[in-house]
């Protein structure tokens, strides 16, 4: 008992002044470090009274308002001490990962690691537990149960039964595994939902047991761009959902980031499994918490990489401008081409009206005989004035209307001329030779009257 009094003598110290981890997004504000050291003593007096399971829960707020990464081992510890050994091999395992590598505990909480391990395990030589650093990819085959579990049945546990520590930060281009406990004996079906961001729908797929422990990977090839995504159900045998972790209108956003600790299993496989995108239900309707707006998802190739192996992105249309298939490029290509048909069209018309104009002007002046038999009155001065306009605009929209179809002519080589990556660079096919042609054809005015004009066509 001496030795944990100390140990949360230490954590509580080091709640004055938090070190900055790469695990950290920002510093807590001093109103979260008041409520954090209020957390912080109210779990004190709920250990020491020997209430664990509570003082585990006060221990893990106050960690969620610090920040603190070494409170993660006094979450385990209390865990341990109420006998949920599985979950304190998790914040175990967490405080390994995230706290600081001189930390006074690291040394007893590797032991600690290595000895649950060894008792879930039943007896077998345990693994040894990874510290800071790369993660070793050798895989080794995932534990097997060797006896029945009798499943109870559904009602018989309740939702705080079901425990999930979300993830903040992940590396790209490495799989993620997300880790879950609920009680063997409950029979309920946890499934993992996730997405990259900019997707639509979410690829789901159950999780499956590693030692106590529900786990759930996300493939390499969908740690891509800044960020993904991800919610987790919990169901019980009759179907009825028992517990969330987020949901998909508002689902857990991991940030990748370069320099982030690798979230991984060596020992873990996803073999034998199919993952599809699947079509969500009840709540997937709604918008997208991204961009506030129905979305349809985006096709990409499956490619190797859930052992652990880095992974080069797979094309998928990027995010710029100009960048074929992307949304910005799609958006820049059709307004240039609509403004390219829009203003030549314009430029039509005003030519059409400009030589009706003259006509009119020209029918006038020849009404009383052989011209020049009237006088230029204010009618023929509105025809002439009102023709000089049309063909000033007629001039300008075609100008307009050329250059527009300069820029969707780029956009259309660009993308007549790129790599389609999930259908010609996967065949082998060559892409299709642009086909780019526009025409600019003089239309026939009065040339002693100063109107003329032109009409341009396009095809693509």
């Amino acid at each position: 008992m001496n030795r944990s009094i100390i140990a949360l003598a230490i954590a509580f110290a080091t709640l004055a002044i938090v070190t900055p981890t790469p695990a950290l997004a920002q510093q807590p504000t001093p109103a979260e470090m008041t409520k954090a050291k209020a957390a912080f003593a109210a779990g004190k007096k709920l250990f020491d009274a020997g209430d664990f399971a509570e003082a585990a829960a006060k221990f893990k707020e106050s960690y969620k308002l610090s920040k603190n990464p070494v409170l993660l081992y006094n979450i385990g510890f209390a865990n341990e001490k109420a006998g949920q050994d599985d979950i304190a091999l998790f914040y175990y395992r967490k405080f390994l990962t995230d706290a600081p590598a001189d930390a006074a505990q690291r040394g007893e909480v590797t032991d600690k690691v290595a000895e649950l391990e060894l008792k879930f395990r039943g007896g077998a030589t345990p693994t040894p537990t990874p510290t800071p650093g790369p993660t070793v990819t050798t895989p080794t085959p995932t534990p097997t149960r060797t006896e029945p579990i009798k499943i109870k049945p559904a009602g018989t546990y309740k939702e705080a039964d079901f425990q999930h520590q979300a993830v903040d930060t992940a590396p790209p281009k490495k799989p993620l595994d997300i880790t879950a406990f609920v009680p063997e004996d409950s029979g309920w079906t946890v499934t993992l939902n996730y997405r990259t961001a900019g997707e639509g729908k979410f690829t789901s797929k159950e999780m499956k047991w590693r030692y106590k422990e529900l786990v759930g990977r996300v493939p390499a090839q969908k740690m891509l761009g800044e960020s993904m995504q991800y919610y987790i159900e919990v169901k019980d045998q009759s179907g009825a959902t028992v517990a969330k972790a987020g949901k998909s209108t508002s689902p857990n956003l991991v940030t990748l980031e370069p320099g982030a600790s690798p979230r991984f299993y060596p020992d873990f496989t996803d073999e034998g499994t199919v993952v599809t995108p699947q079509e969500t239900v009840g709540d997937d309707t709604e918008e997208d918490p991204l961009t506030g707006k129905k979305k349809t998802p985006k096709k990409i190739a499956v490619v190797p990489g859930d052992d652990g192996t880095e992974l080069e992105p797979t094309p998928t249309g990027g995010q710029g401008l100009t960048t074929p298939g992307s949304k910005k490029f799609k958006i820049a290509k059709w307004s240039a081409t609509g403004t390219a048909g829009g203003m030549i069209l314009l430029s039509v018309i005003f030519n059409v009206q400009a030589g009706n104009f003259a006509t009119a002007l020209e029918d006038e002046s020849s009404a009383c005989g052989a011209p020049p038999c009237g006088s230029f009155d204010d009618y023929n001065k509105g025809l002439q004035s009102s023709g000089q306009l049309r063909e000033t605009l007629s001039n300008v929209t075609l100008v307009v209307g050329i250059g527009a179809t300069a820029v969707a002519g780029y956009f259309w080589y660009k993308e007549l001329t790129s790599k389609k990556p999930n259908t010609e660079r996967m065949s082998g096919r060559k892409p299709a030779a642009p086909v780019a042609s526009w025409t600019v054809v003089p239309t026939v005015g009065d040339g002693a009257n100063g109107f003329m004009g032109a009409a341009a066509a396009g095809r693509f």
